[in-house]
């Protein structure tokens, strides 16, 4: 009898064993624990992290996990999905822009409450990592987009499912539990994008919410619920439901699968703000830094972009030119080549609502135009910036594909440049010595200790 699409995934998931994974990719994995993790600690000092661990940390239940950042310890699902508001809340987290899923931030906190929860040892962890990491990519892969495209964030629909096989694995539950997990996540995968064009912050809850459903389809799975096994390919299942009428080529989702490690074609990023800005902002800092451009000799700025990211930061026109606050800055296209043009720099500081009103960034934004170029692919988040002098000279600057995936790597170093930008609050001690154990996760005999000592004494001191 021929396998679901579940039954398969769930079979990978369950074989897959640590020495089966390339040291490549062992690697690459624990890069993108180090990201996502020094992300969460800079997002502890923001506002919107502040309430999330606030709030969650005031729900009580069970000690199993712990909140990055806090002395608190809270339920695993809870924990989860705190983490994982913390890591995607900044837009700072990576991308596997292919199947346009943010697979670190949903999953690596599900890995971690989960380990923690069960005392598993580093590589357990990092093995169900890359088992939901893969399986997440996976499943956005045959979209092609059209999740985004039809409103529903990715990452939110496919990280469930990722979620309930981490923790089903590191539980042990078994085959036939983890495929009941799998298809209970059908019912919880979720995820509106009408939060970007109406300026809420909504979608800074989406990785979060898929690592907490994820976690709480498991535990159904172990309470004896059931779950659909036809979940992906069925009538009713995710792919007719929420892709009713597209083609779709489900084979895609196999193909190499256990061979080609789509982790390795995860993208970090090194601006806090939607991928789909990442080549515009190299763009810009290339003619600020070659060119040496001045803004007041500026007359327009011309942006080509693929089509499929025109609705996430150029629609509606109007309100990307008006960016009220940080999280809006975050996904306009305007703001973020004036924000390059004029200051030569996009940190975390820049993305701020008083950065959104300064004069100068408004009136360079008035000058940028877009257009959407046919002969761009989506999954190569590419940009191209063209810059009209009032001597009527033009300069332009393109990058077809962002950097991040195997081809085109971002180093080690930048990555640690950038978590340590992220953690310098708790002292440079603090941070090399988070870094180090996050890059020696697979020596670590269980994580209870390592997710003890994700507080520096700052952070510590303020949760006290």
């Amino acid at each position: 009898m021929t396998q679901t699409i579940s039954e398969r995934l769930v079979q990978f998931s369950e074989n897959l064993q640590y020495d089966d994974i390339p040291p490549e990719v062992i690697d690459k994995t624990k890069q993108h624990v180090l990201d996502l993790i020094g992300v969460c600690i800079g997002s502890t000092r923001i506002d919107f992290g502040k309430s999330a661990l606030k709030l969650i940390g005031g729900w009580g239940g069970t000690r199993e996990a712990t909140l990055i950042g806090r002395r608190t310890k809270v339920p695993a699902h809870h924990a989860a999905l705190c983490n994982g508001i913390l890591g995607h809340g900044q837009d700072y987290d990576d991308t596997h822009t292919e199947s346009v899923v943010h697979p670190s931030a949903a999953l690596a906190p599900v890995a971690l409450a989960v380990a923690e929860r069960t005392g598993c040892s580093g590589r357990e962890m990092l093995t169900a990592l890359v088992a939901g990491l893969e399986a997440t990519i996976r499943i956005g892969m045959p979209a092609l987009n059209k999740f985004h495209m039809r409103g529903f964030h990715t990452t939110s629909v496919a990280a469930t499912f990722g979620a309930a096989l981490i923790t089903a694995k590191l539980e042990k539950m078994g085959l036939q539990r983890t495929v009941d997990a799998v298809g209970i996540s059908g019912s919880f995968t979720s995820g509106l994008l009408e939060c970007i064009p109406a300026g809420s912050g909504a979608k800074r809850l989406h990785a979060g919410w898929g690592a907490l459903c994820g976690i709480v389809a498991a535990q159904l799975a172990q309470g004896n619920y059931t779950g659909p096994n036809t979940v992906f390919e069925g009538k009713l299942g995710v792919y007719n439901s929420f892709l009713r009428g597209e083609t779709l080529d489900l084979d895609v989702i196999f193909k190499g699968l256990g061979r080609e490690w789509e982790t390795l074609n995860i993208r970090p990023k090194l601006y806090p703000c939607c991928h789909y800005l990442q080549a515009f902002l190299d763009c810009a800092a290339a003619l600020w830094r070659e060119k040496k451009i001045r803004t007041d000799d500026i007359a327009g700025i011309s942006c080509r972009i693929a089509q499929g990211a025109v609705n996430i930061v150029c629609e509606p026109w109007e309100k990307k030119l008006n960016p009220v606050t940080g999280y809006d800055a975050r996904f306009s296209l305007p703001f973020a080549v004036a924000l390059m043009l004029i200051r030569g720099k996009a940190g975390v500081a820049e993305f701020s609502a008083k950065v959104a009103a300064d004069p100068k960034i408004r009136q360079l934004m008035a000058k940028v135009s877009y257009a959407a170029e046919p002969d761009y692919q989506v999954k190569d988040m590419p940009g191209w910036v063209e810059v009209t002098l009032t001597d009527r000279s033009r300069h332009g600057w393109e990058v077809p594909e962002v950097r991040g995936n195997a081809k085109h790597p971002i180093a080690l170093e930048e990555l640690l440049d950038k978590f340590n930008a992220n953690t310098a609050f708790l002292g440079a001690a603090a941070s090399l010595r988070i870094a180090d154990e996050i890059l020696a996760l697979d020596k670590q005999a269980d994580l209870h200790g390592f997710m003890a000592g994700l507080r520096g004494p700052k952070a510590a001191k303020s949760a006290a």
